[in-house]
């Protein structure tokens, strides 16, 4: 399966689990409900640590260099930009670069 896939189909089964809470929201199941707003929050928080743990690492990475007195080789800023697996954010990584 290409990650495009798995991506889709994670949407698809996140659309689907909030289709369901919607409608035991419409029944009057506020638990139910409710319970799948927590644990998205959870995820969604648990996601912007993660991201935020990386910001701060690479902060760091590039302090760290300014301080030595270099900055990223044209080869390391490609290696870099290549790991990055948002398509949406590798592209803008370029347009600010650019």
């Amino acid at each position: 399966m290409t990650t495009a896939t798995a991506d889709i189909r994670a949407e698809l089964v996140e659309l689907m689990a909030e289709r369901d809470a919607l409608r035991a929201q419409l029944a009057g199941d506020l638990p139910h409900a409710t319970r799948w707003l927590q644990r998205k929050v959870w995820r969604q928080a648990a996601e912007l640590d993660r991201l935020n743990r990386r910001v701060t690492s690479q902060r760091f990475v590039l302090r760290t260099l300014a301080e030595l007195g270099r900055s990223l080789t044209a080869e390391e800023y490609r290696a870099a930009r290549e790991a990055v697996t948002d398509i949406q954010l590798r592209d803008r990584i370029a347009i600010d670069a650019g």
